[in-house]
């Protein structure tokens, strides 16, 4: 059985120059430090959702191993990147588990994804959340038995709010370190890297 991380960067978000994931933080790019990030992860393989400026990401991030997939239709909502993915990992059936993550928020370290995939793996758990500090965060990691339901998905979706009503096994693992942080907005970098 085998599990794949998916990086979600397909929002656009106002107020960066560029597309979000090309912002700079500590001389590197956001999307870039969460594929480096993922290299280190326990999993069989990297899948990365693209959708605004989708074209200047794929010059610019060395992918390096990561598939990536392309979602066109990206300004519906979040549900739609997350749909592509899950439909390009549902293809090969020895893939049962995939850890969903943000391509905004690097930091994510291999420790963390490792103790998720193991309560997974222990539990026979839906999903796994992380929770930090009392904060529920992120990575997800979700079995394929929830992957059909979020298939069905339109619009925004909240992952935490679809994994908090699923009367499926959700499980919680809980860090005593803050989560790293999500850089969503031009304000959120250090004001040397805006």
């Amino acid at each position: 059985m085998s599990t794949v991380a998916i990086i979600l960067a397909a929002d656009a978000t106002p107020g960066f120059s560029g597309p979000k994931y090309l912002a700079l933080l500590r001389g590197k790019s956001l999307l870039q430090h969460v594929v480096d990030d993922a290299a280190e992860w326990p999993v069989d393989e990297v899948v990365v959702a693209l959708g605004s400026g989708a074209d200047e990401l794929v010059e610019a991030i060395d992918f390096g191993r990561c598939t990536v997939v392309m979602d066109p239709e990206w300004a519906e909502g979040s549900a739609s990147p997350l749909r592509a993915a899950l439909d390009l990992v549902s293809r090969d059936r020895t893939t049962r588990r995939c850890v969903v993550a943000r391509g905004d928020q690097p930091g994510i370290d291999g420790a963390t994804v490792g103790t998720l995939i193991d309560m997974a793996s222990e539990t026979s758990a839906d999903a796994v959340l992380p929770k930090y500090r009392y904060a529920v965060g992120w990575p997800i990691v979700l079995d394929y038995s929830i992957w059909d339901h979020l298939m069905g998905g339109e619009g925004a979706v909240d992952l935490h709010d679809v994994v908090a009503s699923h009367s499926g096994a959700v499980e919680v693992v809980w860090y005593d370190h803050l989560s790293p942080p999500i850089y969503d907005r031009p304000d959120d970098l250090p004001e040397t890297q805006q």
